[in-house]
């Protein structure tokens, strides 16, 4: 199965360990049962917010390790999909929608590179748990969820 979605960090995150926002992000890989787009970004991106976690007491180094396999495990059965781009072409869509949206709505840059991402990549929708980002999402004509 191809995938088409594309979860920016906060909806990878939440799936992998424990947040307030894990039930709703299970609830939706269950509804959906689609694999995930997963580039280098995520992974770096997924990873520090882990360690920062549990830098900041939120979750245990045993949990933040378990999160860590629970990517690859999730690589390696499919539902994570790693999906190449060109990043030269990320970036200019990126500088396109900073044009577009960083003036009125203060985009940061993280959420313009995965907005950017997503749609060099192909997605059809968009997950995130950040209002921002969801609102970058739905002005860039993706649909977003959850």
């Amino acid at each position: 199965m191809e995938a088409t979605a594309y979860p920016d960090s906060s909806f990878l995150v939440s799936l992998v360990s424990k947040d307030t926002l894990s039930a709703d992000a299970a609830a939706h890989m269950a509804r959906a049962a689609e694999p995930l787009m997963f580039t280098p970004l995520h992974r770096i991106e997924a990873r520090n917010a882990l360690r920062n976690a549990a830098g900041r007491g939120e979750i245990t180094a045993s949990e933040q390790r378990a999160a860590f396999h629970r990517i690859d495990e999730d690589l390696r059965e499919g539902l994570l999909v790693h999906t190449p781009v060109v990043w030269t072409d990320v970036f200019r869509r990126a500088d396109e929608l900073s044009e577009k949206h960083a003036a009125t709505e203060g985009q940061r840059t993280i959420d313009l590179l995965h907005v950017a991402l997503a749609l060099e990549a192909g997605a059809k929708t968009f997950l995130s748990f950040d209002e921002r980002q969801r609102n970058l999402v739905k002005a860039a004509g993706l649909k977003v969820k959850p």
